[in-house]
């Protein structure tokens, strides 16, 4: 399968807080689709993994994007949407390596990733898979919160480097908030929060604003975070990335709070505009080693902000 879009984030360090014209912002989401493209069909056909960072990410920058005007293979697009939703129901075989661990029966691939078929839920890749395959999608998920009332955190989730109950409070947001996008609720009362306990990610301030738009706390915590230079950092206390600048565009837009805020979203967008790199992608420190980029934290990071410069766009633009 070819591929077809690029991005890659770089983006630490103070940047100078000059306006980014709506035209530069199209130009940083075009200059970024050829790389998500050939980085998405080098995971899918060598990987062959349905992992949340390099398919539901994929295909949800590649939707908005396409929807935007953009120029995106559509072709290869439903190829890239189609592999995903049939990799989520792919019943798992027995691994010879590990033969005491063996499968659930009936337990399928996305089982095992509940937040990236979370993630495919709430992105406007579903509103293209046909409704038989988001009711069974959306039944893994309601199926998957155990008795206590969480959602076991699955793929690169329980290797972060955060607060192991944060990691949690994440999982149960992404599960809680798909259901939600679906008029469906969890089986059970999930927690997402203790009073006391600071929630240290943009990710779970993102999640957290979507879930509950009206709330002024989730709006005003998640604004407070915002740095000097525009951006956002992915975790409490470091410098800007496009992981947490991404989360809180999306946050912004999603929650409908975007038009309110025009001097937040500028900001962020100027920092976006002035951190990518020649060649279209920012570099992205990984969540599981701050202190190192890899190919897939690089993927991931260009991935989150292409989709917050696109989720974050106003009318017209």
């Amino acid at each position: 399968m070819k591929a077809f879009f690029s991005i890659l984030i770089l983006g630490t360090g103070t940047v100078l807080a000059v306006d980014a014209p709506a035209d530069s912002v199209s130009a940083a989401i075009e200059k970024a689709i050829p790389y998500l493209e050939k980085e998405g069909a080098w995971w899918i056909e060598k990987k062959e993994c349905v992992s949340c960072h390099h398919t539901s990410f994929l295909v949800w920058a590649g939707d908005l994007a396409l929807d935007a005007g953009f120029a995106v293979n559509a072709t290869v697009l439903d190829q890239q949407r189609e592999w995903m939703r049939n990799s989520f129901l792919e019943k798992i075989k027995p691994n010879p390596k590990t033969p005491e661990v063996l499968p659930k029966p009936g337990e399928v691939k996305g089982d095992r990733n509940v937040e990236g078929v979370c993630q495919f839920l709430i992105s406007p890749s579903a509103k293209k898979a046909p409704q038989p395959v988001l009711e069974t999608l959306r039944e893994i998920v309601h199926r998957n919160q155990s008795e206590d009332g969480n959602w076991k955190p699955g793929g690169q989730l329980p290797r972060q480097d955060r607060p192991e109950l944060e990691t949690q409070w994440a999982s149960n947001q992404w599960a809680e908030l798909a259901l939600k996008t679906s008029g469906r609720k969890p089986r059970l009362p999930t927690e997402t929060w203790k009073a006391g306990v600071p929630a240290e990610t943009s990710e779970w301030h993102m999640l957290n604003l979507m879930l509950r738009p009206e709330n002024p706390h989730a709006l005003k915590n998640l604004l407070e975070k915002q740095n000097d230079d525009g951006g956002w950092s992915w975790i409490s206390g470091e410098s800007s990335d496009p992981s947490g600048t991404g989360q809180a565009l999306i946050a912004l837009g999603r929650s409908g709070k975007a038009a309110a805020h025009p001097e937040a979203i500028r900001k962020a967008r100027d920092f976006l505009v002035k951190t990518q790199s020649d060649e279209g992608h920012w570099e992205t420190r990984g969540t599981k080693d701050r202190d190192e980029t890899t190919r897939v934290s690089n993927f991931w990071g260009t991935a989150w902000a292409v989709i917050g410069l696109l989720e974050s766009r106003s009318e017209g633009e």
